[in-house]
């Protein structure tokens, strides 16, 4: 049997982080109530979370970065492990005083694992969003696209959440957190984006087998493990397997269409949704001009159509600074 290769985590580097995580609590009661959601609020006033009763089935919410931070627009990093201790004794109080016992069966069903920063140079959240989207197009199932008028111009769409679901292993959730902030009223600088994983069902049995309580993932092993998957989801999944393939098969494309073609510009015009960052386009001018056996002018050329005709900037490099601070 081939030994599956472990995701090397490298702790200093890695700035990815934990939100929220879910729980479903077993409850033998045959007089259990519908309960509305009651807040989870610790000694310094912030709401962490929830409980609620509801159809039989008690859910427990926890969102880790608020028991610290007055927001979870930075994520729950290794850094802050320290407090996990706290986190669980304050959960089993809360529980305590809302469903009168702490002895409860309890299965995490769901764990939220992000990096969020800025992209990169001239990139933008919708552009980057984009270039995932199809990347990451299935024939399976479609991905999901909430947009919204351009800043710039109401008359063009902008991609602001993108959804990609791999059925019972994870869901990828990449999204425009500046605007999610700002409609909460919430003031962050522009061009944050955020980069989602949420690990369920067959993940979690592949990491944390039948330990999967409140008191089993709220420890820093746990934290380090789901760390390490979201690397290994992101890095080889989704960067490897997924976006190189397809911006590889852009600019073959696109080296296509110049063979045929005599102008540039109209290769463009017929091809721009091959153009998910204008380095794909200097790498199809490179490899045609060689083909040509003429002086290569590829980065002078792309140069010069990308502030011409507003050619997508540095979504390739936004990847490639994610990827990097996955550690």
């Amino acid at each position: 049997m081939t030994k599956r290769r472990t995701t090397r985590l490298i702790k200093k580097k890695a700035k990815q982080g934990m939100d929220g995580c879910i729980f479903e609590i077993a409850f033998k009661s045959e007089d259990l109530k519908d309960l509305q959601k009651q807040d989870l609020i610790n000694e310094s006033g912030r709401n962490y979370g929830n409980v609620e009763i509801k159809n039989g089935k008690v859910i427990l919410a926890l969102i880790l970065p608020k028991f610290i931070r007055e927001n979870n627009v930075q994520q729950f990093t290794l850094m802050d492990s320290i407090y996990l201790e706290l986190i669980k004794n304050d959960v089993e109080e809360k529980l305590k005083q809302i469903l009168g016992t702490t002895k409860l069966d309890n299965k995490c069903s769901c764990i939220e694992v992000n990096i969020t920063q800025r992209v990169s140079g001239n990139a933008t959240q919708d552009n980057v969003l984009n270039l995932l989207s199809n990347a990451l197009l299935s024939k399976k199932q479609d991905n999901l696209k909430f947009v919204g008028p351009s800043k710039k111009s109401r008359l063009k769409e902008e991609t602001h959440t993108l959804i990609v679901k791999r059925s019972h292993y994870y869901l990828l959730k990449a999204y425009n957190k500046t605007e999610q902030m700002m409609k909460s009223g919430i003031k962050i600088p522009d061009g944050i984006l955020r980069i989602e994983i949420v690990m369920v069902e067959r993940t979690l049995e592949k990491l944390f087998g039948n330990k999967t309580s409140f008191q089993d993932i709220l420890t820093k092993d746990s934290l380090i493990s789901v760390l390490r998957e979201y690397k290994r989801i992101f890095v080889d999944e989704i960067i490897e397997e997924k976006v190189k393939v397809y911006l590889d098969s852009c600019k073959l494309m696109l080296l296509e269409s110049l063979c045929f073609s005599d102008s540039v510009v109209e290769v463009i015009a017929k091809n721009r949704e091959l153009i998910p960052d204008k380095e794909v386009l200097r790498k199809a001018i490179k490899r045609f001009q060689r083909m040509k056996r003429v002086s290569d002018h590829s980065r002078r050329d792309s140069e010069l159509y990308s502030q011409k005709y507003g050619l997508p900037e540095d979504t390739i490099l936004t990847l490639k600074e994610f990827k990097d601070s996955c550690g």
